[in-house]
């Protein structure tokens, strides 16, 4: 068996001669070792072990010794290898492993050249780097100094700022004072615009006794909790409300927030002591002053309450009711050009009105109605106030609106009173109409009328007349003095005025006006003017026909006078727009002081 040796790395396979056996030369030996390729057909090959040929080449420019002394350590040995296998016989295996060594040493000095080609680019690299390195140390420079002077700038921008913010606060704390001194300015000026008279009704009027004194003091201590009492509106929609906590949590949370405001004008010792859940998902809080709810009221402290106390919750403000008689069904309700029209033409605030409707629905309008009641509700006392003594221009037209009074609350299911239909228990439908089992809209006998509350056949559920709705009326008036005042109770002496059921007599036909006596009806006779009377003679004492004038009585000179008697002068009263002389400067009988 041949003997197989190692793999030399040696990628060119070495063909055999024909022998089995490769001739070698020492020219074959020291071309392989100088890695050069001879281009021969029929070149010999060296024999470099069994299984194994590689070409030889003839040996070329063969280094000398100023070459070898330049070139590398490695390069010299291989040039020396090369050459004792040129000059020297040698066997098989050793000149194997001579060649084996040249490669080593060849590839040795490539490896050395590379890191000599590579360290010359690390240089220029470095060199390159440091040249980067500079330029971004003198950017960073740069960009330094110029970080720092914004940082200067901005250090003077917040200090300004700071000053401006200090500013707006002492300019929000003088702007709330002032606007506690403007509206308590306001109050008063509205207080003795309404109070105050002119000379001539000072001069005339009588020294009467103050409206508030005689008012009933269930009104008084009505207005008095009310003018304590906000109303918030809740419009929470997570799970954490304030409408699903108790009582003692909502009050004790709204005095937390009230403690968190700060304002220069904040009463002191403000907190809530009572709270009250409404149906309207809403929450009644009660102060312990007017002057803390007149606070909270405030655009800026209302905002900050509201946000502290419960997420998009509200304070509402309190409406009132006017019904307003005989409008043109030309005005739209709901139309809001109509509401601001509204308020131009009566000379009222912007958004005074803030919503109006029909009593009647418009449904239910008989054929050629022109005219129909509507219901205005307004966000001023004041302003409802003053529409009800001086009247509302409609299309035109003079209104002379009312407020709407407190009256028993009827359910519009079973027809009895005392609920509401959300609230009825009752299983069936009443009709209003006809009294049967089934809703009044859905009434097909309207010609048949029936009472369900005073059982009668005369009139209709929902009729003003029934006997029961009227008695219940009265005693809703017993129980709410408010229903027998013209006016919404404020702290303005005229509002607190009661109307009373009848004009007493003695303001009808004061003593002062009356006569000695008053003819008879048999003897009063229509008689014609002559022409000189006509073109302004005076009247004589006696008739046309000499009789004299029967309200024209003869008093005895020594007769005492008594109240409502004429002087003795015996100067003549006549009835009727041209009277004789006879001037007063108290109303007349039929307008009496006071009333409309």
């Amino acid at each position: 068996m041949s003997k197989v040796l190692p793999k030399t790395g040696l990628s060119t396979p070495r063909p055999r001669s024909a022998g089995g056996k490769t001739p070698q030369t020492r020219a074959t030996m020291a071309a392989l070792a100088a890695n050069i390729t001879v281009e021969q057909p029929n070149a010999p090959t060296a024999n470099l072990g069994e299984g194994a040929a590689t070409p030889i080449s003839p040996a070329k420019d063969q280094p000398n010794g100023t070459d070898m002394s330049q070139s590398s350590a490695l390069r010299l040995i291989a040039e020396m290898l090369a050459a004792i296998l040129q000059g020297s016989k040698l066997d098989t295996l050793t000149k194997q492993s001579v060649v084996k060594v040249i490669k080593i040493a060849r590839e040795a000095e490539t490896k050395e050249l590379d890191r000599e080609l590579s360290s010359g680019e690390i240089e220029k690299v470095s060199a390159i780097c440091l040249a980067v390195r500079s330029d971004l140390v003198g950017l960073h420079d740069s960009l330094d100094l110029r970080i720092r002077e914004v940082q200067e700038d901005c250090k003077k921008v917040l200090e300004n700022t700071n000053k401006v913010l200090s500013g707006v606060k002492e300019a929000k704390t003088d702007t709330k004072d002032l606007a506690s001194k403007v509206n308590k300015v306001t109050d008063t000026t509205d207080k003795l615009a309404a109070d105050t008279n002119s000379y001539r009704s000072a001069l005339l009027s009588k020294p009467v006794v103050s409206n508030k004194t005689a008012a009933d003091p269930r009104v008084l201590n009505d207005m008095d909790r009310k003018a304590k009492q906000i109303l918030v509106d809740i419009y929470d929609k997570d799970d954490d409300n304030v409408l699903s906590k108790s009582l003692t949590y909502i009050v004790e949370k709204a005095n937390e927030t009230i403690a968190g405001l700060q304002c220069a004008s904040k009463p002191k010792d403000i907190k809530v002591v009572l709270a009250l859940k409404t149906r309207g998902k809403a929450v009644l809080l009660t102060l312990n002053s007017k002057e803390a709810v007149t606070w909270i009221r405030e655009p800026l402290n209302k905002t900050e309450f509201s946000n502290g106390f419960s997420a998009e919750s509200q304070i509402r403000e309190r409406s009132y009711n006017l019904i307003a008689p005989r409008v043109p069904i030309t005005f739209g309700p709901s139309n809001e050009k109509h509401l601001r029209k509204l308020e131009e033409t009566n000379c009222l605030d912007k958004h005074t009105i803030r919503r109006a409707k029909w009593i009647k629905p418009v449904a239910r309008r008989r054929s050629g109605q022109a005219n129909a009641y509507t219901i205005l509700t307004l966000s001023s006392v004041n302003t409802a106030n003053t529409l009800i003594r001086d009247r509302v221009y409609i299309c035109g037209i003079k209104i002379r609106p009312t407020k709407q009074k407190q009256e028993p609350i009827q359910c519009m299911k079973c027809r009895e009173w005392g609920h509401f239909a959300s609230e009825c228990q009752s299983e069936k439908d009443v009709c209003g109409n006809c009294g049967e089992e089934h809703r009044t809209t859905e009434c097909k006998n309207k010609s048949k009328l029936y009472c369900v509350a005073c059982d009668e056949v005369t009139h209709a559920s929902w009729s003003r007349a029934c006997l029961e709705f009227n008695r219940r009326c009265q005693i809703l008036d017993r129980r709410n003095p408010e229903n027998a005042m013209p006016y919404f109770p404020t702290e303005h002496d005229w509002t607190l005025m009661v109307r009373p059921g009848s004009i007493p007599l003695e303001d009808r036909f004061p003593a002062r006006f009356t006569v000695n006596a008053l003819p008879t009806m048999g003897s009063w006779q229509q008689v014609p003017r002559t022409r000189q009377q006509h073109r302004g003679q005076r009247y004589n004492a006696k008739d046309r026909n000499g009789c004299d004038n029967p309200n024209r009585i003869q008093i005895p000179p020594n007769h005492e006078r008594e109240e409502g008697e004429l002087p003795v002068s015996g100067a003549g009263w006549y009835m009727g727009p041209n009277v004789g002389g006879f001037t007063t400067d108290e109303t007349t009988p039929y307008n009496p002081s006071g009333w409309d």
